[in-house]
């Protein structure tokens, strides 16, 4: 038997289809939108106080003269069975009725003031009102008058129209007053709220003259959105106006409208009288136009 050896071909590869790519996967991306960047920076505001008063806080000016709740320092209360804070001092003299209170330069009980003459001049765009005539210089007479023109300190009373005081004036009180020193008599007045409904207020606190216990405490409203008004209120009047002139006054030879003059048991505790000088009338408080 012959074997042949008979060479054997190599295999031959069967084709393998190609196996399909796999989707790519799908990645979720979350996009946060990050707030810009803030710069913070802390700023000091300097308040500056008006002469006389200290700084209570960030932003409160106290008077420690009047404060009831800051008498002669910061943070000292009067006790309850005082009335007022007068010249540091806790007293039962009148208290200063104003809250934000700023006295009239050198009228503030630090030396006496007997008549005499202040002039104060009131922000750009503010001025006061009576007859028809404004004015943002206003002058104060230590006598119980306000005038829009320069002023008299003229302490004898006369009946209206005077010729003591030639301009628009407001004689809330014109008496012989005087301001006494060592205490906390003296005229403040504040400027209130925004314009165009701002109130300016002068707060009369005096004695008589020669008569320290004899007080006289009232106040002159102006009112900015009433035009031509001007009002007085009465806190504590020793002789109740029996020696005052009270009312207002265009000019020396008038128009004018006296309420008072030397007239007894004029004015009362918390007595308000609203003088119209257009309409030439005044009233008193729940009563009727005179």
């Amino acid at each position: 038997m012959v074997f042949l050896k008979i060479p054997v071909p190599p295999p031959v590869p069967l084709p393998v289809p190609a196996l399909a790519a796999p989707p790519p996967a799908q990645v979720a991306v979350l996009v946060v939108a990050l707030p810009p960047r803030i710069s913070v920076r802390t700023v000091t505001t300097s308040i500056s106080c008006p002469a006389g008063y200290v700084l209570s806080g960030l932003s409160t000016c106290v008077n420690l003269q009047i404060d009831y709740n800051n008498c002669g320092s910061l943070g000292n209360v009067c006790p309850n069975n005082y009335a007022s804070c007068s010249a540091g001092v806790c007293s039962n003299a009148p208290a200063v009725q104003l809250l934000h209170a700023i006295a009239i330069p050198g009228w503030d009980g630090s030396s006496s003031v007997d008549d005499a003459v202040a002039s104060l001049t009131l922000p750009s765009n503010l001025s006061l009102t009576l007859y028809g005539y404004s004015s943002s210089k206003i002058y104060i007479s230590s006598n119980g008058v306000i005038c829009l023109v320069n002023c008299m300190s003229e302490h004898t009373n006369a009946a209206l129209p005077t010729t003591a005081f030639k301009g628009p004036t407001a004689l809330a009180l014109w008496d012989d007053l005087m301001i006494y020193s060592g205490t906390s008599q003296g005229v403040y007045y504040p400027i209130e709220g925004g314009a165009p409904n701002r109130t300016t207020t002068f707060e009369f606190y005096t004695s008589k003259f020669n008569a320290s216990q004899n007080y006289y405490h009232f106040q002159v409203k102006f009112y900015e959105n009433q035009p031509d008004i001007v009002e007085y209120i009465y806190y504590e009047v020793s002789d109740k106006g029996g020696s005052a002139t009270i009312g207002t006054q265009k000019s020396i030879s008038g128009p004018d409208i006296e309420y008072s003059m030397n007239k007894p048991n004029a004015v009362w505790p918390n007595m308000t009288l609203t003088f119209n000088t257009n309409t030439n009338t005044y009233w008193i408080k729940n009563g009727t136009i005179a």
